[in-house]
């Protein structure tokens, strides 16, 4: 199977691929484990995990295009989508001083495609096959995805983080929402039907803005998704923030909430109209992930005192036409 650019990654710190309606991020111990024990009740908030499989990359010389693949044959997740947009696939290049750039002419997320293309650098200078993980794309039967990551929790380092990471990690806590919210917006996707285009806000943003700049991104996203999906959104965030509540011996550190549905498909209160998912198991323990969930809840309360929606920056504004 190939594996190629996923167009729809807006958080994490690693390239993310797309699959065969799956999604393939590098393999970490940790994470698998995680995801095998997992009960069921989660499990109903998690990307299925799949599989883990061995990808090599390879590069043609004489075109400079780049393969990237994994022997393993995997439908479980077959992607399903009417789109002609959402069924082309989007692969990699090495330009002629060796860099290597997502194959397309389109505008394309340039944080997304900078994490993928440092992936496939690293297996391009590897001679043994890189192991990752293969999950369910959430988003894969979505025609216009909307996405919003946002990252949980007061701390965000595992306990087997070095010293230097720890200060990082405690740093970036400290000077953003995730010290007095528990949450902090890790990426946004929102595709504007006016323009027929996306925009998008990125972690560093996420990493620079106050309470209310938080509120205001937030808040953006359910005015887009639309009153019937934005009551779901809330129940589920609700029934998740209760479970949680009851795993006394799960952690979660680094984790993320994300949030999706389908710009192009009406608004609805049917179940699959939104995803809200948990994501990002690397560090799992459980401290802080509670407020970040009531801080998303409250922002996302009808009728609450709406403070100004902050323009997206325009260095991440990203105008995208046909997209």
């Amino acid at each position: 199977m190939e594996l190629t650019a996923f167009r729809h990654q807006v958080g994490g710190h690693f390239g993310i691929l797309s699959c065969n309606g799956h999604v393939a991020k590098p393999s970490n111990l940790r994470e698998m484990a995680f995801y095998k024990v997992m009960n069921s009740e989660l499990k109903y908030f998690s990307p299925a995990f799949c599989k883990e499989v061995d990808v090599r990359a390879s590069v043609n010389p004489a075109t400079g295009q780049i393969v990237v693949e994994t022997l393993e044959k995997l439908e479980c997740h077959k992607k399903k989508s009417s789109s002609k947009h959402e069924r082309s696939s989007t692969g990699f290049r090495q330009t002629a001083d060796g860099r290597v750039t997502v194959d397309t002419e389109k505008q394309w997320n340039r944080w997304a495609a900078e994490c993928q293309c440092k992936v496939v650098e690293r297996m391009l200078k590897e001679p043994e096959p890189t192991p990752f993980l293969l999950l369910e794309n959430v988003v894969a039967h979505y025609t216009r995805p909307c996405v919003l990551d946002l990252k949980i929790g007061t701390r965000q380092h595992g306990d087997d983080a070095s010293e230097s990471k720890r200060h990082r990690q405690l740093m970036k806590c400290r000077h953003s929402t995730s010290a007095t919210l528990g949450v902090r917006v890790v990426g946004m996707q929102l595709y504007e039907a006016e323009t027929k285009s996306y925009t998008y806000v990125e972690k560093q943003e996420g990493r620079r803005i106050d309470a209310a700049g938080f509120r205001g991104y937030v808040k953006r996203f359910i005015k887009c998704c639309g009153r019937s999906r934005a009551a779901r959104i809330r129940q589920k965030l609700s029934k998740l923030r209760s479970l949680l509540a009851e795993f006394e011996g799960y952690r979660f550190f680094s984790a993320s909430i994300l949030i999706a549905f389908d710009a192009e498909a009406a608004d609805s209160s049917n179940d699959d109209a939104v995803k809200v998912c948990i994501i990002d198991f690397a560090h799992s323990t459980f401290s802080g992930c509670l407020l970040g969930l009531d801080s998303i809840l409250d922002v996302m309360e009808p009728n609450v005192t709406k403070d100004p929606v902050p323009p997206v920056s325009s260095s991440y504004d990203i105008k995208k036409v046909n997209a």
